[in-house]
């Protein structure tokens, strides 16, 4: 029999619930959305009322980290709030089953009530969520299924742990490469399902392909996963990607920065004096002027503040030469100024970050 043939993983809702639900799966054969729900709140009751029982409920209470048994019965009944290793014993004790707890994060097993006479159950832990490891012979029908723990004298335990911790690797694996993916919005033709950059290639898609007498010339919002190894589609940018220096419009006034709020860098220009670069933008100069003109106001506004004769703007400068080679992008609501950061993947037009740029590019040559 092969490495992973006998323990299989299967997936339970990421709902709070998924320690109780993944027992109750394992240990009671539930199956079904709702069902599994209704077994987890009894499971909650189950550990409630264990707690209850205690001769010694003081004592308990500190060891569950709660001000009394009472606290803690409510605080276990919440389905907002997560079952722990405590629960994970209350349980194993209850269905006097060996739990096993799979741990992704430091591929290791944690056994809580070994030896138990129902048999043995394994829950992969990733460290936000439970999803139990079943016998793999008793998930091929859910109908009429006990239980889908190990039988307590069946052979193969170091099989089993070890395709157990096989599985977690796995896990592993898959959670960093879907780490590595990114996502771009797309407009989705309603008509053909061809997907379209923007509103202006939309436009110009349903002038160029034919459609049915019915379309109505609509379109959805999609979001698209780019994996690590595609290109982003042109005028897209990884916000992660290390040839990228990244900075918030929105950041703090008091820190050295490149934001528009920065106030460690008055400047003059026009016979005016301002004490940040937010202020000039949203004056009258900027607000009345056409698109062609803020491009060179705003590159005008940035040699003024960055001059290098004025302590504010020398400090500047020396920042933007670090940026060294680094493409500069602002992330900005305003999407000529910088660009949308949704994802991790950003599209706009960046018109700020290519100002510095052009700033850096003369400072260097200058």
């Amino acid at each position: 029999m092969g490495a992973r043939e006998n323990i299989i993983r299967h997936s339970v809702p990421a709902d709070h619930s998924c320690l109780f639900t993944s027992v109750a799966y394992l240990c009671q054969g539930t199956s079904g959305e709702v069902e599994l729900r209704t077994a987890g709140r009894k499971l909650r009751e189950v550990c409630a009322q264990a707690v209850l029982a205690d001769t010694d409920p003081a004592s308990r209470a500190i060891m569950l980290g709660h001000d009394s048994v009472e606290a803690y019965v409510q605080w276990i009944r919440n389905e907002t709030h997560w079952g722990g290793e405590p629960e994970v014993l209350m349980l194993a004790e209850h269905f006097e089953t060996e739990l096993v707890i799979v741990s992704c994060e430091s591929l290791s097993l944690l056994r809580y009530a070994e030896g138990g006479k129902n048999g043995t159950a394994y829950l992969l832990y990733t460290g936000q969520h439970y999803d139990p490891l079943p016998n793999a012979a008793a998930t091929q029908s859910d109908a009429g299924v006990a239980c889908r723990a190990f039988e307590a004298a069946a052979a193969g335990v170091e099989t089993r742990d070890k395709a157990a911790i096989s599985l977690a690797q796995l896990h592993n694996l898959e959670a960093a490469r879907r780490a590595k993916e990114r996502r771009v919005q797309r407009l989705k033709c309603s008509g053909c399902g061809s997907l379209c950059d923007d509103a202006a290639a939309f436009q110009a898609h349903c002038g160029e392909v034919e459609h049915g007498d019915d379309f109505a010339y609509d379109c959805e919002q999609v979001e698209v996963v780019v994996g690590a190894d595609e290109a982003l589609p042109e005028g897209n940018v990884d916000l992660n990607a290390p040839e990228v220096f990244t900075f918030y419009n929105a950041s703090s006034a008091n820190t050295l920065s490149f934001s528009m709020r920065y106030d460690g860098a008055p400047f003059q220009l026009g016979g005016e004096t301002f004490a940040t670069l937010e202020a000039y933008w949203r004056g009258p100069a900027v607000s009345e002027a056409s698109l062609d003109e803020r491009e060179q106001r705003l590159a005008d506004a940035l040699r003024a503040q960055y001059r290098p004769s004025s302590e504010g703007g020398a400090a500047l400068l020396a920042a933007l030469a670090g940026t060294a080679q680094r493409m500069v992008v602002c992330v900005d609501v305003d999407p000529w100024l910088g660009m949308q950061a949704a994802g991790g993947i950003s599209s706009g037009q960046n018109m700020f970050g290519k100002a510095l740029m052009t700033l850096r590019d003369e400072a260097a040559a200058a």
